[in-house]
């Protein structure tokens, strides 16, 4: 049976029909040539992946596709344990020069800007919404565009609306640097407290405060017993009002409690006169000597409860300061001396050491919401809501 089946399956086999031997050649060279192609494109591919990281200069790699990245962060100083953020580029210019700079809030802040001839000048209202990113210009209204040399026009922030003031009293408020309300006349005297939300102003040697509609201006039920030359422009942490000056040419401050009803004053030796500076429950008082370019710090007066008493200062010798006192969170205070050197002390004011690291600045300010430093390497503004950290303005 095996050989039947043996010889049955080799007669089929011979009844196959073989192609030709030239088409079976054929066939196997187009199959060599795909398996060719096949392997040269697995070896290419792979080349490709670890070619890559091995370019040589000169090499052009594949264009790629990236994300749009922010403009590059500016420069961060920092020293003593403060830190000044810089811009990515010069500061934008604006007509004139800053003379005064007033934020609401962290994003909506004024800047008043001069420029000035032999015996006037011309002013400009510059507004930012963003945090001094970018800024509108525009002509200060009336008078006020065009004010003496020597009568520059005050900036005020009373709740959410900015204020000129004149040495007239006359003044205008805008919640956009554009459109003004204006009044004029001297302040009226309500005979009662000034309302917590007023802003103290100093009009000549009168102590006067702006209401929260920003032309409301009225003076307190009685005006404090010393020669103010300088008034807060905040309330303190317990709501009480600071002015400064002197009395009977010694360096005087005075406190009200009740809303200006009545002035609780302190005189303190030597000459010269004063500014105060707070945080909470600690009173800083800044002797100082105007008579001297630049002002020099005599000595510095502290309390510990809220103004009830005030240590003995120590004197100071060789020393000067450019605007304000500022007292930092961490207990030390913070100061710009007439040459432009940051300087801080631990012992409130007893000594003081100088900061490297930070640009040269002419002064440091205290506003409604935080602190301004101007003339930071002659260009700069800078702010800042605790005296730490600062950010510059790009405005200039």
């Amino acid at each position: 049976m095996a050989d039947d089946l043996e010889t049955m399956l080799r007669a089929q086999r011979l009844d196959f029909t073989q192609p030709p031997m030239a088409a079976i050649t054929a066939r196997a060279r187009v199959l060599r040539r795909r398996r060719r192609a096949a392997q040269v494109g697995v070896v290419a591919l792979t080349l490709a992946a670890v070619a890559v990281p091995f370019l040589v200069p000169g090499d052009t790699p594949p264009p790629q596709v990236a994300a749009s990245s922010p403009a590059p962060p500016g420069g961060v100083y920092t020293g003593g344990g403060i830190t000044v953020n810089g811009l990515p580029n010069l500061p934008r210019d604006l007509p004139g020069t800053i003379d005064d700079a007033e934020f609401i809030d962290a994003d909506r802040g004024f800047l008043l800007t001069r420029t000035c001839a032999a015996a006037s000048c011309t002013a400009w209202i510059n507004a930012t919404t963003d945090g001094g990113r970018t800024w509108s210009t525009a002509r200060a209204p009336g008078a006020f565009g065009t004010p003496p040399l020597d009568a520059v026009p005050s900036l005020v922030v009373t709740g959410s609306r900015i204020a000129l003031i004149g040495p007239d009293g006359t003044r205008s408020s805008s919640t956009d640097g554009v459109s003004w309300d204006t009044a004029a006349g001297p302040p009226t005297t309500p005979g009662t407290a000034l309302p917590g939300d007023a802003r103290l102003i100093l009009l000549g040697s009168q102590v006067a405060a702006l209401l929260h509609d920003g032309t409301t201006l009225v003076a307190p039920a009685v005006q404090p017993p010393l020669t103010v030359s300088w008034v807060s422009p905040v309330r303190a942490g317990d709501a009480s009002w600071w002015v400064a000056g002197t009395i009977d040419g010694h360096p005087a401050v005075a406190v009200s409690r009740d809303g200006g009803v009545s002035w609780t004053p302190k005189t303190f030796p030597g000459g010269g006169t004063a500014r105060v500076s707070f945080l909470g429950r600690d009173v800083h008082v800044a002797l100082i000597d105007p008579a001297v370019k630049p002002p020099g710090l005599l000595g510095v007066a502290s309390s510990t409860d809220g103004g009830a008493t005030f240590a003995e200062p120590r004197p100071l010798t060789g020393t000067s300061i450019g605007g304000d006192l500022v007292p930092l969170l961490d207990g030390r205070l913070l100061l710009v001396d007439g040459a432009g050197h940051w300087l801080v002390s631990t012992d409130r004011g007893g000594t003081w050491q100088r900061i490297t690291g930070l640009h040269p600045t002419d002064r440091l300010a205290r506003t409604q919401t935080g602190w301004v430093a101007y003339g930071m390497s002659t260009i700069y503004t800078a702010y800042s809501v605790d005296g730490t950290t600062w950010q510059k303005i790009d405005a200039q």
